[in-house]
């Protein structure tokens, strides 16, 4: 039996590519044949003479499922609403974007909270520059650390956000209802 072994090329090397896997596969169906003892239409229900002294059983009792978390729709909104916050609090975005995101009932609250929370994260990101100093470095922004999400009922969110600027912590509280399809803000706390 022989074999070779080749040297391997001196030159760069191909690059490596890593490639998504699929959440899922495809379902595989092996049984191609029709089972021969299905129930079709053209099945007789008879009433057997055991069946009629005995009450029906009773169907389970249907418990709701126990969700772990937010569900998906909830979580994507909770994203794009954070994203929103954080971009009117870096000063990216003015504060009159979160009206669109707000009911209308409490959208005048929201943009109050959101132009606050402007104001001082502005404050804090101009007293951080040295008055004088010649190269002014770029200003902190402010970043998310961690996002909790509660889901107290389906179609309502209550989200508790930890924001940091600088050496500065923050905490922002916000609900979101789900209205006509649509994930809108009712409330807005920045602390």
């Amino acid at each position: 039996m022989r074999s070779t072994l080749e040297a391997a090329p001196t030159g760069p090397r191909a690059a490596i590519r890593l490639r998504p896997v699929p959440r899922f596969e495809p379902p595989y169906d092996d049984e191609t044949t029709s089972q021969p003892w299905a129930t079709t239409s053209r099945q007789l229900a008879l009433n057997w003479p055991a069946d009629e002294g005995r009450e029906p059983p009773e169907p389970p009792a249907t418990a709701s499922p126990v969700v772990a978390g937010a569900s998906g729709d909830a979580k994507l909104a909770v994203r794009r609403f954070v994203r929103l916050c954080v971009e009117v609090l870096n000063g990216f975005r003015p504060a009159a974007h979160l009206r669109r995101m707000a009911l209308p009932a409490g959208a005048a609250e929201v943009v109050t909270q959101g132009l606050a929370g402007a104001r001082r994260a502005a404050s804090l990101r101009g007293g951080m520059s040295r008055a004088g100093a010649r190269h002014q470095r770029r200003p902190t922004p402010v970043g998310v650390i961690g996002v909790k999400i509660c889901e107290p009922r389906s179609g309502a969110v209550e989200v508790a956000v930890t924001l940091v600027t600088g050496d500065r912590t923050w905490a922002m509280a916000f609900r979101l209802e789900l209205h006509q399809q649509t994930w809108a803000a009712t409330a807005l706390l920045i602390i």
